[in-house]
């Protein structure tokens, strides 16, 4: 058996080791302390923004500046009409789009073939005309028009007031592909004007036929000026 004063021994050396321990511990519990009350990073206070500043930015800039068009001062209802002309313009174009694909020809070549169809008259229409009613080269009409005869819908004659014109003129094949499909541009048309009644279609035809001298003159000027074409702040579904 041990002796008592080895056992007295060990418990003090053991007393001390423990007291030892508990120092140690305490002086980490302060330092973590410490490290825990002093901060990681400077915080920069941040200034609230100011109302006045964030409520004086600048108005988009007005798309057209004519007092005529303007309404209390701003282009709104302008780029509305705008945003429903490009909408209108669309719809006209699907719908073409699909009368052509009825006839299985692409939607310039039924332009082409209406409008033959339109101007022949009893000779034949020519070329130019054509060109100027669609708005496009007559080298386009030229190479629409062949596919048309190569189709059977379409043929071509020689001028005979000025052999250096070409005229177009529907065949009799072309000529019963048009009363077949007569219907269906009727009804597309019908549905999609019969809100205006004879006053508002004549207004609304002298408008557009200004509307679209006033375009050509548009083009013009961008053209010489370098100007981006068209009006550019409003997106075309917009309501």
């Amino acid at each position: 058996m041990e002796s008592l004063g080895g056992i007295v021994g060990g418990l003090r050396a053991g007393h001390d080791l423990s007291e030892r321990n508990d120092r140690l511990m305490a002086a980490e519990q302060g330092l973590a302390m410490t490290k825990s009350k002093s901060p990681n990073k400077t915080t920069v206070p941040i200034a609230p923004a100011d109302a006045e500043t964030a409520s004086a930015r600048a108005p988009a800039p007005l798309t057209i500046t004519r007092p005529a068009l303007l309404v209390d001062g701003t282009d709104q209802r302008f780029r509305e009409l705008l945003g429903n002309l490009m909408t209108m313009g669309r719809q006209l174009q699907e719908l073409r789009a699909g009368l052509a694909r009825r006839l299985g020809v692409s939607e310039p070549e039924y332009r082409v073939l209406l409008a033959v169809a339109q101007l022949e008259g009893e000779g034949g229409a020519r070329v130019g005309v054509v060109a100027k009613r669609l708005a496009v080269t007559g080298s386009m009409v030229t190479m629409l028009a062949n596919r048309l005869v190569r189709l059977g819908w379409v043929e071509k004659a020689t001028n005979p007031l000025d052999s250096r014109h070409v005229l177009l003129r529907l065949t009799p094949v072309g000529n019963h592909v048009m009363v077949e499909l007569q219907g269906a541009p009727q009804r597309v048309n019908d549905e999609m004007f019969r809100d205006l009644d004879v006053a508002e279609f004549h207004s609304l035809s002298q408008l557009v036929h200004r509307v679209v001298a006033g375009g050509e003159r548009a083009l013009a000027l961008a053209a010489s000026t370098g100007a981006p074409e068209g009006d550019q702040s409003e997106v075309p579904s917009r309501r």
